[in-house]
């Protein structure tokens, strides 16, 4: 080999050394990120949330939106169906709560007969808004919001109109008691984990598995034998009940439900979480309630146009990053697993990726450099 030759970086030597070093930390490390990632934000929320300061009150909030969020991620990114009465759904587990203790129920069987409320309301409604598909079902859902809202503003005997209804009373089990603001916080927070887990599960199950063929290629699955109407369904009472537990929350951490929960802003709310935390994600609507929370609590303070702000914020992420912030996520993960890649075939390559040496001629020199020396006569092979 000449001395203007670069030898290939192999197992043996200092770069190979170094690629191979990089690609198992990759390897051992990739499935531990999320994981890891999850122990982080658990103990930062945690950390958040034990103050009685405003960034407390700011973060239980982002989490009470964060699980109807998720909940219409999973109906609306997985099933194909976007919901327009979430804020409704979510009024309903609220009122039901406060009817039920403003008529002498205890503050658990308020909680147990407003999730009963929300649970019928789904099976009911379901029947009627997953007859239809696409702008159908968005046009229904909008409707039955709306249904939902002018109930709640026009029953003044039942929701007490525009004034809304005040929950004093919040449940206690033993040494547990919601009355207490910390534990109150500490609540919001357990539920909220157990409810994105249960939906993680969901979406990587069987079931979740067959709302993405839905989803897909709906004909397809039906020509194999699969119910899509009742897997539609399901999802949609699914999505319901998650939003009626948010609700329940909602009305213990704002103890007031009135009918400005429930209107066509708050509907368009959630779907704008969805869209800017990132679609069929789960954990991206989560980012995108935290985003939209902090513009409704904290920029408004000191911007007076902020849903002239969030709308410009909305677009930009839509033109840039059509997959919300969460694409950002995947995307990472994409070029970790782009550069694992080529750190394998740059292994399994080893040195006889770089160039190879001339073959020896007979008495040890290089046949290239025998022809060019002469020594090779007329008639003779090479």
């Amino acid at each position: 080999m000449g001395a203007g030759a670069v030898s290939p970086a192999g197992p043996g030597r200092p770069g190979g050394k170094l690629a191979g070093l990089t690609l198992v930390t990759l390897e051992r490390s990739r499935p531990l990120i999320g994981p890891a990632a999850g122990v982080a934000a658990a103990v930062i929320l945690f950390l958040l949330l034990q103050g009685n300061g405003f960034t407390s009150t700011l973060v239980v909030d982002m989490l009470v939106y964060a699980i109807a969020a998720m909940a219409l991620d999973f109906l609306g990114g997985y099933t194909g169906l976007i919901s327009l009465g979430q804020a409704g759904i979510l009024g309903v587990g609220a009122y039901g709560v406060a009817i039920a203790e403003v008529h002498l129920f205890t503050p658990w069987a308020a909680v147990g007969i407003s999730l009963a409320v929300v649970l019928a309301l789904g099976l009911v409604l379901g029947i009627v808004a997953v007859r239809v598909k696409g702008v159908s079902f968005v046009i229904i859902t909008l409707a039955l919001g709306q249904v939902l809202w002018g109930l709640a503003f026009q029953w003044v005997g039942l929701s007490e109109g525009d004034n809304g209804i005040s929950v004093a009373t919040l449940p206690t089990l033993g040494p547990i008691d919601l009355n207490d603001a910390l534990t109150l916080r500490m609540t919001v927070l357990l539920v909220f984990w157990v409810v994105a887990l249960l939906l993680v599960l969901l979406v990587h199950s069987p079931f979740g598995l067959s709302l993405r063929g839905v989803r897909s290629n709906e004909a397809r699955l039906a020509a194999l034998g699969y119910r899509t109407g009742l897997h539609r369904y399901l999802a949609w009472v699914i999505t319901v009940f998650f939003t009626g537990v948010a609700g329940v929350l909602y009305v213990f951490v704002n103890q007031l439900i009135s009918p400005s929960t429930m209107d066509f802003s708050a509907n368009g709310l959630f779907v704008i979480m969805v869209v800017l935390g990132g679609l069929r994600s789960i954990w991206g609507p989560a980012l995108g309630a935290a985003v939209i929370v902090l513009f409704q609590q904290e920029l408004s303070i000191y911007v007076t146009r902020w849903q002239t702000l969030m709308g410009l914020t909305l677009i930009a992420v839509m033109l840039l990053r059509p997959g919300g912030f969460w694409g950002l996520v995947r995307a990472a993960g994409r070029h970790r697993d782009a550069l694992i890649a080529r750190l394998r075939m740059r292994r399994s390559a080893g040195p006889a990726a770089g160039p190879s040496r001339p073959a020896a001629g007979p008495a040890g020199q290089p046949q290239a450099g025998r022809a060019a020396s002469g020594t090779i006569k007329p008639g003779e092979t090479r």
